[in-house]
């Protein structure tokens, strides 16, 4: 049996709907004539937003303009909107100044161009002239208390009391006991001048009680004692604070020793040099300064105790903060023709145990540092030398500075003499020892 057909219905009033489309009748538009007007002026209209403010009309804005820094040369049609920048201010409003700037260069809309336009209906002419857009916004100004609002300054508590409050409130037992003995152990101290109150008198307890801490702490060490001991403690080589001359400060025999000069075999360099052969050694520093102490055999001599110096740290390997000592024979093999005598001399010196802890390699540095002081009359480039032993820049100056070096720039002369340019006498520093010495001074906590 076929399903009933589903039957339309009919419309109320009988008529039947048409499927043809109602043609509306529009007038006749009319039309208008856009004219682009060039800014010839040197001031342009301005479209400003003022967002989350609710900005007071009556308000006058002074203008500022300034040169942009990137002006094009051709502004075109912009004007002086392209070539100079804007900035308008108001500080008419009793707490409020209002500052309105344009979008800043690299913004989401700085390459957007905003327009004014002018319509005048009788001639359906439209005048449109590109203006500036600028955001307005409020900056609260600071204002002075007035002296009322200190008047009671004694009636408000500090932090600490109301934490003892809160504590003697909420506070466990503990707590409350901590806070009553903290309570009555307390010294008032004496009022202040701000409060323009009479000093209080200490009573005779709290007299007392200052006279024994005064006794008490007449033993103690004050802080320049305090910065002695501070001073003998550190990883450096100890200085001749009497010294008159800079060459009095560090000397050879404490340095290197009278006996150990005897025994260091410089005769191979002097050989060269008469022979002008280059002599090519593992440092930088030492190399390029064979020839310029050929002339002394004690500089020569110091030159070659400071090569095996750093030869003797070249061996080592770091371990934890620690650097551990290869076997006798590899030690003797990275240390060619330095006597066993000398060797023995600087495996005492920086060394325990086949280990050198952070003291050894620390005072190991600084006593580089003086030799090569020593070497260079005093005034020394740290670049070769922080090449040499893999340091960073700030921790070979700081090495120096432990020593009383000062540290500077490389002045003109410097510059010309090793053929430096700017980028690479930023990494030439140098270290000069100079009278009075100055050492890093160590950190106290105050009493």
């Amino acid at each position: 049996m076929s399903e009933p057909t589903k039957k339309r219905k009919r419309n109320a009033d009988g008529s039947k709907k048409s499927s043809k489309k109602v043609a509306v009748e529009t007038p006749g538009a009319s039309e208008v004539t856009v004219t682009v007007v060039q800014n010839t002026d040197d001031w342009a209209p301005i479209v400003a937003a003022t967002p989350g403010l609710a900005f007071d009309k009556s308000l006058s804005l002074k203008p500022y303009t300034k040169r942009r820094g990137n002006a094009p040369q051709r502004p075109g049609q912009s004007g002086s909107i392209a070539t100079d920048e804007l900035l308008i201010e108001s500080s008419e409003h009793p707490a409020i100044d209002y500052v309105g700037r344009e979008e800043e260069a690299g913004g989401t809309d700085s390459l957007l161009k905003h327009y004014i336009g002018v319509y005048d209906p009788a001639t359906g002419g439209l005048q449109v002239i590109e203006s500036r857009k600028m955001t307005v916004r409020g900056i609260v100004r600071a204002q002075n208390a007035a002296p009322e609002a200190f008047a009671e300054k004694g009636d408000y508590k500090n932090m600490r009391e109301l934490r003892n409050d809160l504590g003697q409130t909420f506070g466990t037992k503990k707590s409350k006991k901590a806070i009553a003995s903290l309570t009555e152990n307390a010294i008032s101290k004496p009022r202040t001048a701000a409060e323009h109150t009479e000093p209080v008198k200490h009573d005779a307890v709290t007299a007392a009680m200052l006279r024994n801490m005064a006794e008490v702490t007449s033993g103690m060490a004050t802080t320049e004692e305090l910065q002695t001991v501070v001073d003998e403690s550190k990883p450096r080589p100890r200085a001749n604070l009497d010294a008159e001359s800079p060459k009095d400060v560090y000397t050879i025999d404490y340095l290197v020793g009278t006996e150990t000069m005897k025994v260091i075999p410089v005769k191979e360099w002097q050989d060269a040099v008469k022979a002008k052969e280059q002599i090519i050694t593992s440092s930088k520093f030492v190399s390029d300064r064979i020839q310029l102490a050929s002339s002394s055999v004690q500089k020569l001599k110091v030159l070659r105790y400071l090569l095996a110096i750093l030869e003797f740290y070249g061996a080592t390997t770091p371990r934890r903060g620690v650097r551990a000592l290869p076997k006798k024979d590899e030690l003797r093999k990275a240390m060619p023709g330095i006597p066993e005598a000398v060797a023995g001399n600087i495996q005492r010196k920086f060394s325990d145990h086949g280990m050198m802890s952070k003291f050894q390699m620390d005072l190991l540095i600084t006593n580089v540092c003086a030799l090569a002081l020593i070497v260079d009359n005093f005034e020394v480039d740290v670049y070769d030398l922080r090449e040499d032993l893999k340091l960073e820049g700030k921790q070979m100056q700081t090495y120096f500075s432990e020593i009383g070096a000062r540290i500077m720039a490389a002045n003109e002369g410097e510059k010309k003499r090793l053929g430096l340019d700017k980028a690479a006498a930023m990494q030439h520093k140098f270290a000069r020892l100079r009278l009075p010495l100055e050492f890093p001074k160590a950190k106290f906590a105050r009493k």
